[in-house]
């Protein structure tokens, strides 16, 4: 009867043990899916940090350790098992397969380091003038933001000209790089005073004239907008054409443009309101473009946004951007730019106007220019101002050219010429390009 008494409480304590022990695996794959949630919420790259993935696996091991625990029959703890195991598996493969495919491939500003091309760092990569400047900004230093592409050039500027100890009282107000679209959103904004891009699209100049603003836009260099591959691909020129068709969806494959090599094209593009996506649009004229290649990126405030992805150097992709961008602050032996027409992306040619994608570098403002702006303007033009241009890897425009460009803005609104600063400035030498 003692016998039969001690081994009905050990089974009870088994029972509770066993209950405990439940218990307690249930409180943890809780507290891991809570955890796998939040992860979730930052953002994620692969279905394996999903929310059905997740709850899936931890009901598989829940039902694993339930049915071990409490249940005799077999072929549920091994299915679950078995389902453990799957979800462990696509766990591991899953980054190794995204690795593999997307990873592995460079995008184009993956090694820019930024700090580099501070105004007086120590080891900056930026230009300093030969010849002395004529003045300085010792007060009152205008706000300057503006293109990545650019950011050499207008911090050249900074060091040539801002009063060093002035600057650093407030260094990230003064000067700062995020990109035309959001450049030219401060600059409507009033959170800048000027900025240096390439001219704005047509949505940057109904966005300024929604506020009643207008831009004054002055070109001050120019440079090739260039399209560019992997090194490995054969093709070395793409017809304006070709570009038009491949960015319209006609093209898709390699061997229709070199039977030497094959596989489906991946055009890259930028996102909106980029100076470099602005430009494809004005080289597209009417022909409209196909929807661009989309990534999984995390977002600004959590979640996952499918959002235009950033080139990467795949065999078969096509990117493209800036000369000096792409050529000097990314210098990187695994991409190659391409000719257009025939013609390569050289200074030489950028300067005699034979290549056919040129834009122009400028100053834009919206409001009407202090006297430290209008400094900021003559100094671009100025034999020190032309020299950090040139140094910098761009060709400057002579202020003749200005003359020029300002000559032919009179002559269309003496011929009472329908103009815009798009179609001004969408231009090489002040000429609209209609495609």
């Amino acid at each position: 009867m003692e016998n039969e008494l001690n081994e009905s409480r050990k089974n009870t304590w088994r029972i509770i043990l066993k209950i405990l022990y439940f218990c307690g695996i249930f409180a943890i794959m809780l507290w891991l899916w809570m955890l796998g949630i939040f992860v979730i919420s930052l953002g994620s790259y692969t279905p394996g940090t999903s929310i059905g993935f997740w709850t899936l696996s931890i009901l598989s091991i829940i039902v694993f350790c339930f049915s071990r625990l409490f249940l005799k029959n077999k072929k549920i703890w091994k299915w679950s098992g078995f389902f453990i195991l799957f979800f462990l598996l696509i766990l591991a493969l899953l980054p190794v397969y995204r690795w593999y495919t997307v990873d592995r491939f460079k995008q184009l500003n993956d090694r820019i380091n930024w700090f580099m091309y501070a105004p007086w760092r120590a080891d900056s990569k930026v230009m300093v003038v030969d010849a002395a400047p004529e003045f300085k900004i010792t007060k009152d230093l205008p706000k300057i933001d503006g293109a990545y592409a650019l950011y050499p050039v207008y911090s050249g500027v900074v060091r040539a000209i801002y009063l060093r100890k002035e600057f650093e009282k407030n260094s990230r107000e003064y000067l700062s790089t995020n990109g035309s679209d959001v450049t030219f959103q401060k600059l409507i904004d009033g959170d800048v005073d000027l900025i240096f891009s390439a001219p704005p699209s047509k949505k940057q100049v109904a966005d300024a004239k929604k506020k009643l603003l207008t831009y004054e836009i002055t070109p001050f260099a120019k440079e090739a907008f260039v399209f560019f591959v992997n090194s490995k691909n054969p093709v070395n020129n793409l017809t304006s054409e070709q570009i038009r068709q491949i960015y319209s969806g006609k093209i898709t494959d390699w061997s229709q443009i070199d039977p030497r090599f094959s596989g489906k094209i991946k055009p890259f593009q930028r996102n909106q309101g980029s100076g470099s996506q602005t430009m494809l649009e004005k080289i597209m004229g009417n022909t409209p473009i196909m929807p661009p290649l989309k990534e999984d990126r995390r977002g600004g405030m959590g979640g996952i946004i499918n959002d235009v992805a950033g080139y990467r150097n795949y065999q078969e992709a096509l990117g493209f951007s800036f000369r000096y961008f792409s050529t000097e602050m990314f210098r990187n032996g695994d991409i190659k730019l391409i000719a257009v027409d025939g013609i390569p992306p050289t200074l030489e040619n950028i300067r005699n106007g034979s290549y056919p994608f040129i834009v122009d570098c400028c100053i834009i403002t919206v409001k009407k220019r202090s006297e430290n702006i209008r400094k900021i303007v003559d100094f671009m033009f100025s034999p020190a101002g032309q020299n950090l241009v040139e140094k910098t890897g761009y060709v400057p425009i002579p202020l003749e050219m200005q003359i020029m460009k300002k000559m032919n803005k009179l002559r269309r609104r003496n011929n009472n010429e329908e103009t815009s600063a798009f179609d001004l400035y969408d231009s090489r030498f002040g000429e609209p390009v209609r495609p």
